[in-house]
């Protein structure tokens, strides 16, 4: 499962660009982030989401 302060990071750390990101769910809930060009497992599914939606849900779960 991703955590707001993982998420928070990456956007710091300019790995995260923009008002969306790439993300995979597993059971309904975020689970982790994707960059650009990062391989994917056969069974993961990418939404892209608006950054802040995916924030705000993060931080309800800490």
């Amino acid at each position: 499962m991703l955590y707001y302060d993982e998420l928070k990071q990456a956007i710091d750390n300019g790995q995260i660009l923009g008002d969306t990101v790439s993300i995979v769910r597993k059971d309904g809930k975020v689970f982790d982030y994707v960059l650009p060009g990062e391989r994917l497992q056969p069974d993961e599914v990418v939404t892209v989401e608006a950054v802040a939606d995916v924030l705000e849900e993060l931080s309800e779960y800490q």
